[in-house]
């Protein structure tokens, strides 16, 4: 075997030993990294479920809020349908009287906006 050849098959033989050693580090490296990256996964997922968790709550609140103001705002319909209708009557009944009192709150009012000139 002449020099060439043999450098040449020790060069082969250094490069073999080296992509070994490097496998083995990759290996190490990627069993090592593993645990941490589990670890990263599963903070994720629990901070994904306590934010759907908490839009959840958030959703229910506003769904029951939303519920109370609806009912609120029938009875307040409901009052003020009530009010008019019991206006009307009054006026029926008392045209006389309901034009007198309209006429003093205009008055008044004409005196509380004129005053502010």
């Amino acid at each position: 075997m002449n020099a060439i050849e043999k450098t040449s098959s020790e060069m082969n033989g250094t490069a073999q030993d080296t992509r070994q050693d490097l496998h083995r580090t990759i290996d190490k490296v990627a069993s090592q990294a593993q645990p941490l990256a589990d670890k990263v996964a599963t903070r994720a997922h629990d901070g994904v479920d306590q934010v759907g968790d908490r839009i959840e709550q958030v959703s229910d609140t506003v769904s029951k809020a939303s519920e109370r103001l609806m009912a609120r705002g029938k009875q307040l319909g409901a009052a003020c349908q009530r009010a008019g209708e019991t206006g009307r009557d009054y006026v029926r009944e008392r045209p006389a009287v309901s034009l007198l009192i309209a006429a003093a709150a205009g008055y008044g009012l004409s005196k509380l906006l004129g005053s502010r000139k």
